[in-house]
């Protein structure tokens, strides 16, 4: 089969639509996908350049690249009886170094869920990292309830044009922070209040809030300690110092108000989020489709930080 590797770590250019690479063994409680399409994710680029290859992400070259995926089941091993072949479903991997985009995918069966109704191989396959993300964040991180105000920084990309709604869903009054230019994107998801962050940086905002959803990562709770006086809580998606001591206190029980969010895919939340999109209380939006034969421009653009909503790879697509 075929599958979007890399042979070492660098720029977008060391992708590679391989021919010749090995289809996964089927385990127990494992099914095989033939994949349809696969979301990008900013994750994706990180494994790609070697970021985490001396923590945790130490298996060898050559690698495939990619998390999530849409498409059909190929075949089930051992102990399956929940999905059939033929069935749609879209998931995401809890491989930390990932490789699904491939032809074909091997995923715990508590990976996956059925593809929602209504949605293509392409939107479902924008789902999984990014909407199980911002639930997790919200839902576990911050334990976001009905009423709470939540300020959400970078609401306009993958995981922050989820969180908008997912918060909207949750009956959040929801405040969001993006460029001038996805103002109206950001409104049209719901938002209650929206902020241009050339001229408002989200810590400069003179409101008080009980979450702060930080999804670009680049402040600490400390940037926000007036907005959240002393019960607000910050989550973030990035793993700096002063997060990952707030993930010590919180596993300790001391103290819940800084967190880092760690996505885990799962079938109760994918089932939740298709329930969501199948009630129109959520959508993925779809800011560019790629062939994989244009991985390396697709990575590029994930590169940009300017994608609105998701980026995807269409693996039907040749051309």
């Amino acid at each position: 089969m075929k599958a979007l590797a890399y042979r070492r770590f660098g720029a977008p250019e060391v992708l590679r639509w391989e021919a010749d690479w090995p289809v996964p063994e089927l385990r127990p409680k494992t099914v095989l996908v033939d994949v349809h399409a696969g979301g990008i994710n900013p994750k994706d680029a990180l494994l790609r350049k070697g970021h985490f290859n001396r923590t945790l992400a130490r298996a060898p070259l050559p690698r495939a690249s990619g998390l999530e995926i849409a498409g059909t089941v190929g075949a089930v091993g051992p102990g399956v009886t929940d999905v059939a072949v033929g069935d749609a479903v879209f998931g995401m991997t809890n491989r930390f170094i990932g490789g699904v985009h491939a032809q074909q995918a091997c995923l715990a069966i508590d990976e996956i869920a059925p593809r929602p109704d209504g949605l293509t191989f392409v939107q479902a396959a924008a789902v999984p990292l990014a909407a199980q993300t911002a639930l997790q964040a919200l839902r576990d991180c911050a334990q976001l309830r009905a009423g709470q105000r939540v300020l959400i920084n970078g609401a306009t990309g993958g995981v922050g044009h989820f969180a908008v709604q997912i918060a909207k869903a949750m009956d959040a009054e929801v405040h969001a922070v993006c460029s001038g230019r996805n103002a109206g994107f950001a409104a049209m998801l719901g938002a209650d209040a929206v902020y241009d962050y050339n001229a408002t940086p989200a810590a400069a905002i003179d409101a008080s809030f009980d979450v702060v959803f930080d999804v670009f990562g680049r402040d600490e709770r400390t940037a926000y300690r007036r907005a959240l006086g002393r019960t607000g809580v910050y989550v973030s998606t990035v793993p700096k110092g002063a997060t990952l001591r707030g993930e010590l206190m919180a596993a300790l029980r001391i103290d819940r108000r800084s967190r880092l969010v760690r996505v885990h895919s799962n079938a109760a939340d994918l089932g939740q989020l298709a329930g969501w999109i199948e009630d129109a209380r959520l959508y993925p939006h779809i800011d560019t489709a790629y062939p994989i034969t244009r991985a390396v421009a697709a990575h590029r653009h994930i590169e940009s930080k300017h994608a609105t909503g998701k980026i995807v790879l269409d693996m039907t697509v040749a051309e």
